[in-house]
């Protein structure tokens, strides 16, 4: 009898280790779960680390254009600080605050 109940407890022991490490393997923090999250952070940061690559190709390709070619230079400084020559004219249209109010 005495036999008996000490095989039972050695038995229920055994299954709640072994229910608390399958517990343990899914929901701890370094579980399943968490790896199934960090798996998917890990795929949308490759997709910005490739995105990120592509605009970094295109600077580094407009950085060459603008120090090799000074008609491309010229632009961007017409562009943008609105430089003119001294034959040309710079028109400036105040925003119609009409056109403003429709549009919202």
């Amino acid at each position: 009898m005495v036999r008996s109940i000490g095989r039972w407890l050695y038995w229920a022991l055994g299954g709640a280790l072994l229910a608390y490490m399958c517990w343990n393997l899914i929901f701890s923090d370094h579980g399943y779960l968490v790896y199934r999250e960090e798996a998917v952070q890990l795929q949308a940061l490759k997709a910005e680390l490739v995105t990120l690559k592509a605009d970094r190709e295109r600077l580094a390709q407009e950085i060459l254009r603008l120090r090799d070619d000074p008609k491309a230079l010229e632009e961007l400084i017409h562009r943008e600080l609105g430089y003119v020559y001294p034959d040309e004219f710079m028109v400036i249209m105040p925003e119609n605050k009409l056109d403003k109010g429709k549009s919202e």
